[in-house]
């Protein structure tokens, strides 16, 4: 087997080591997420119940995307590992992050969707649009880490983190309906590809799978993120570089 492979599931089994904590508070999240629900189905009527589903996918889907961005932020500054003769690939150190934080979500989203039909009748969720949208999802992560990559290199990021987080909820429906807004800024907030994505994620648990209908929106996200990665193609090999020489190589926290 590859040596690249056998490190790469190596640190996807072994999440754990290092940042443990950090590594292990959204899978705490989601766990709390269903107990709310369990707690809500148990206290509260159906209707109401499928709002609050609504939300906690939305928050567990802004949690998912935004924690692989800082813990990729916090695994391509350790330099304490050798592949071979040479530093691990940039790249090669932010892939188990991804996959087991991507690995956990979709079980947890998936036991939402189960838990909700033990209370409402015929409820299952569409799995190919899961699968789509947390496709989109890890697509839109890669360039956002390079782009926080890059900041982290100048500012410390540990100290605005909390209110990245606060304006990611913000502008993605998580405590409120997309029909709710203005349609001027509905139309502004959908351009946005985090809100493409979470918000795909919501209607999905909600039995409103991905239609001909959202063809026009996927076209558009394609073209932003054709734009972001024409920039990181661009800067990813000085920024590798710049994080290999880095004198304080861990960040602080």
């Amino acid at each position: 087997m590859n040596y690249r492979v056998r490190y790469l599931l190596r640190r996807v089994f072994r999440q754990a080591d290092r940042f443990t904590l950090l590594n292990l508070s959204p899978v705490l999240i989601y766990i709390a997420g269903l107990i709310l629900l369990f707690i809500g189905f148990m206290t509260m009527e159906d209707s109401t119940m499928v709002r609050v589903l609504y939300g906690t996918v939305g928050f567990m889907a802004a949690v998912w995307i935004f924690s692989m961005v800082i813990l990729n932020k916090n695994e391509a500054y350790v330099k304490d590992s050798i592949l071979k003769v040479n530093y691990i690939p940039l790249y090669l150190r932010i892939l188990p992050t991804m996959i087991y934080q991507t690995i956990m979500f979709m079980i947890f989203i998936t036991m939402y969707s189960a838990f909700t039909a033990l209370f409402v009748d015929n409820w299952m969720m569409n799995i190919y649009s899961l699968l789509y949208y947390i496709l989109l999802g890890v697509i839109l992560v890669i360039p956002f880490t390079m782009l926080f990559l890059g900041v982290s290199m100048h500012i410390n990021t540990n100290k605005i983190n909390p209110v990245l987080f606060v304006i990611v909820l913000l502008i993605v429906p998580v405590f409120y309906l997309p029909e709710q807004l203005p349609s001027a800024v509905e139309n502004i907030f959908s351009l946005n590809p985090f809100y493409y994505v979470i918000n795909g994620l919501q209607n999905n648990a909600i039995h409103q799978a991905w239609t001909v209908n959202r063809l026009p929106f996927d076209v558009l996200y394609v073209t932003q993120m054709a734009i972001l990665y024409l920039w990181m193609f661009e800067a990813y090999n000085k920024m590798k570089i710049q994080l290999y020489n880095e004198k304080n190589s861990m960040p602080e926290f």
